[in-house]
């Protein structure tokens, strides 16, 4: 591990408040919370910055020839977002202004390359992005549960982050990226650093999801990321002993749930489910969302097949009412997989995925517990599963290349020379 001297170490209050500032513009908190005027002001602020910094920094790097892997693969990253905007003014007659506008968050990924100065500089340190992020993401975990406790949704019926179906009713849909990294994180510190007391922090979080939230992807994903966990870090004995136990306590939670009478959660998840199963093996569907997936899927699959390599595009709601004004109720963001084909095309979609082929590369040069990195690592892992359920990445693309920097951080810096058997330069320089 290299130990950095910190002579330019920011001052306490400003380094919080600069990190505060980053975490909030690069995962869209406010954009999700009745504060959307300030998210607008704060990104635009951002990304002003941001691309103001990143250009200078990168016309001296260019000049040193100290161009990296990461330089390249958020060029690609950025490039393929704004192409789409390029093709939906092509195929449907969109502005190209407001294509850009539309994307324009994408650009906020930078705030990744600025962190990495910061701390290669010595300005912050790694435990206080750390503290920062478990700051704030435990704030939002107290802001999201006062709003389900207190505040009745139907007041912004309006607005993005409530939703409403018939079976769940009405629902706040808020950003949860950074509350899902904290349910990682916490986990993390009891299996690790036997730190039990972060328990609490897992079950509050676990039952929100569970009650509050609902969202069928959002479990099943969290599901399979867990089981990867499970199966990668702990060895057989390990593994039935935690099994045994931990699926115990389940089982007999779950009879006394049902013999106490209290079984509208489980009825409404088994309708929830074997909706999904219906509309998969292609019955009908009582349930109004996954009747409309369904003929979101066969809109996306008429436009691909039109555009199967470069894709469609993606139109922004601020031009003559985006999607629904030209297809109807139409969301890619619904449609995971096939809805990044419909936006980027087959290409790509390839080269969205690129990050995670790169990071599965830096992963498997690192052995470490270290708790913040397998955050980091894991929520990255949940991001990709996502991809396939739900196209996050159209909504949460900067939220994603940040943590692609915080990852090469880890490796090319903290870890450093103490990585195993490197048989590369320490940051992979393109001359």
């Amino acid at each position: 591990m290299q130990v950095i001297a910190a002579p330019n170490r920011l001052p306490p209050f400003i380094a919080y408040t600069l990190l505060f500032l980053v975490f909030t513009s690069t995962f869209r908190i406010f954009a999700t919370l009745p504060l959307e005027n300030l998210h607008q002001s704060l990104s635009s602020f951002a990304i002003i910055l941001l691309s103001v910094y990143y250009i200078f920094s990168l016309f001296l790097n260019i000049r040193d020839k100290k161009v990296t892997r990461l330089d390249v693969l958020m060029w690609i990253f950025i490039l393929v977002n704004f192409f789409a905007a390029y093709q939906r003014c092509a195929i449907f007659r969109h502005p190209y202004y407001y294509g850009i506008m539309a994307q324009r968050s994408v650009l906020l990924s930078l705030s990744g390359i600025l962190l990495i100065s910061l701390l290669r500089k010595g300005w912050i340190t790694i435990e206080q992005v750390e503290r920062s992020f478990v700051f704030i993401s435990l704030a939002l975990l107290i802001v999201f549960y006062f709003f389900f406790l207190f505040v009745n949704p139907v007041k912004f019926t309006d607005m993005e982050f409530v939703a409403y179906s018939p079976i769940r009713g009405y629902r706040y849909r808020f950003q949860f990226a950074l509350v899902i990294m904290l349910l990682f994180y916490s986990l993390f510190k009891v299996s690790h650093e036997r730190k039990n007391g972060y328990m609490i922090i897992v079950l509050l979080i676990i039952f929100y999801l569970v009650y509050f939230l609902q969202s069928r992807t959002t479990l099943v994903v969290l599901a399979f990321t867990l089981m990867v966990y499970f199966f990668r870090n702990f060895s057989l004995r390990e593994k039935i002993r935690n099994t045994l136990i931990y699926g115990s306590l389940i089982f007999v939670g779950v009879t006394l749930l049902f013999s106490l009478g209290y079984t509208s959660l489980f009825d409404k998840y088994h309708v929830l489910y074997s909706n999904v199963y219906n509309i998969f093996f292609g019955e009908t569907s009582d349930e109004a969302s996954s009747a409309v997936r369904f003929m979101e899927y066969n809109i996306a699959l008429d436009y691909i097949e039109k555009n199967p390599i470069l894709g469609n595009g993606f139109i922004s709601n601020q031009w003559n009412g985006g999607w629904h004004e030209i297809l109807g109720y139409f969301y890619p963001v619904d449609i995971g997989l096939l809805g990044n084909i419909f936006v980027f095309g087959i290409l790509g979609t390839c080269l969205i995925y690129l990050p995670y082929y790169f990071c599965l590369n830096m992963s498997r040069q690192v052995h470490s517990n270290h708790v913040f990195f397998k955050t980091i690592e894991y929520m990255l892992l949940f991001f990709f599963l996502c991809m396939f359920f739900s196209a996050v990445n159209i909504r949460d693309s900067s939220s994603i290349m940040f943590l692609v920097c915080l990852l090469y951080y880890f490796r090319y810096d903290y870890f450093g020379s103490t990585v195993a058997e490197l048989h590369e330069p320490l940051e992979p320089v393109i001359a």
